[in-house]
């Protein structure tokens, strides 16, 4: 790579330049910080202040297991410099990993097709729009993208040298993956599969490929257990990764609302409305669609039950109770739609919906007359989405007689797509992770089109 980069320094400097004052521009225009931000932010400040990995509850700072080390300990990095409580050198010091990312994935097209697509891949990540939006906001995607590239990028050069060392480099990357979000172990296993797959066409590479398996997992699960120790002594629990609700042991909170929601919620501008106020904003009626009610009677007692949180902005036990009662009923009269339909939906939304969670656009964007602008720049996003994931397939169907190369590429985003299925997300940020396989998929075809175009003009009349 780095010749290649040599021998075209002025095309990536030009290119690295403008991609790196876009997202800048982004940084000081469209920056967001509330949410799940605000929570690593508290545990970074604990660290800082009180040399305790911890947030601070109304009895004061107390340890906490509620989130892996991996961002806060970036956030606590970043507010040495900036300030305590200041995100902009975090969001800051993310261009400069987005743009790694972005050379991570031209690697790995000119690794897989050729030259020419490394230079389509590198303008696809470099000017995407979503990767800029995440950038933008101090969460773990912009980094999760980073190692998920460079593990990727890493595990192709590992192979094409044959020397053990070099597996350590994607191991690395994983173990980043994984202390920012417990669903970067999916990586690892997404790894070893192709592995597997070269194992089984080449005997004569087998050991090879076993030890490198097991070298890669062994440094990919290393720091997992100096905090699953931690874990264990502070919390007298073996929790190696968060569990499913982000709650420390000991914690009591209600599920029977989120269980509700989880019977008729596909959108994610229903999670915006219902899901995310709760508790502490208030909630209205008229936001829920009436498919979310299998009779009128119910639909009343979701009003009652609205009005009484509503009061308080809190889900007491008792709510949650009826709530519980509701999604019950819900799921017996209508399993294939919970089981089968809102799981599909949700995946579907997440793939395909336009990608402004993290941009000052309208969630509603087909309400088309009362907000023509974020509609339309909504829809246009999505369109663009479209794009790049149609001919992200149409890139798969080039390598269909390439096997691993294929399976390299897709088996990351499929099972990590059914794993999404199988949570009750409708948040699109969750399928972020794949877009390095998506832009190099997309150049794939890009640049082989590019290169029949090129030959049609360079061939005789």
């Amino acid at each position: 790579m780095l010749e290649y980069l040599k021998r075209n320094w002025r095309w990536f400097l030009a290119v690295t330049a403008a991609a790196a004052l876009l997202r800048l521009f982004f940084v000081l225009r469209f920056a967001v910080v509330d949410g799940d931000s605000l929570v690593y932010g508290s545990i970074a400040k604990c660290i800082i202040r009180n040399h305790m990995y911890g947030v601070e509850r109304a009895s004061g700072w107390q340890p906490t297991m509620m989130r892996l080390p991996g961002y806060p300990l970036y956030l606590a990095f970043t507010f040495l410099f900036s300030g305590v409580g200041h995100y902009k050198g975090a969001m800051l010091l993310q261009i400069l990993f987005d743009l790694l990312t972005c050379f991570f994935v031209a690697d790995i097209a000119r690794r897989i097709f050729s030259e020419r697509a490394a230079r389509v891949a590198f303008l696809l990540a470099a000017f995407c729009p979503f990767l800029l939006s995440y950038v933008a906001t101090p969460l773990t995607e912009c980094l999760e993208i980073f190692f998920t590239a460079a593990a990727l990028d890493s595990t192709l050069l590992a192979l094409k040298r044959r020397s053990l060392p070099f597996w350590v480099l994607p191991g690395i990357a994983v173990a980043g993956a994984i202390l920012l979000r417990p669903d970067g172990g999916l990586l690892l296993g997404c790894l070893a599969i192709p592995l597997f797959l070269i194992a089984w066409r080449e005997p004569r590479r087998r050991r090879e490929l076993f030890t490198a398996t097991l070298l890669l997992g062994a440094v990919s699960l290393a720091p997992l257990v100096p905090w699953a120790i931690r874990n264990y002594r502070v919390f007298h629990v073996f929790q190696p990764l968060v569990n499913v609700h982000a709650y420390d042991p000991g914690e009591s909170e209600p599920q029977g609302f989120g269980l509700w929601c989880g019977t008729w919620t596909f959108d994610y501008a229903h999670t915006i409305d219902i899901g995310f106020p709760v508790p502490g904003d208030p909630i209205r009626i008229e936001d829920v669609p009436s498919y979310a009610y299998t009779s009128n009677d119910q639909r009343e007692t979701v009003r009652a039950l609205f009005d009484q949180y509503n009061q308080t902005r809190e889900i007491t036990p008792e709510l949650d109770r009826q709530f519980t009662a509701l999604a019950a009923e819900n799921i017996r009269r209508h399993p294939i739609r919970y089981h089968l339909l809102l799981p599909v939906g949700r995946t579907l939304d997440m793939w395909f919906r336009p990608r402004t969670e993290m941009l000052p656009l309208d969630t509603h964007f087909w309400q088309i007359r009362e907000d023509p602008h974020d509609s339309l720049w909504s829809i246009a996003l999505g369109l663009l989405n479209l794009a790049y994931l149609t001919v992200a397939v149409a890139g798969a169907w080039l390598l269909r007689r390439r096997l691993f190369p294929l399976a390299l590429l897709l088996t990351y985003p499929v099972i990590r797509t059914l794993f999404l299925a199988t949570t009750g997300a409708a948040e699109d940020r969750y399928t972020m992770e794949c877009f390095p396989f998506i832009f190099v998929l997309a150049a794939g075809l890009l640049s082989s089109w590019q290169n029949r175009h090129v030959q049609k003009l360079q061939s005789p009349e």
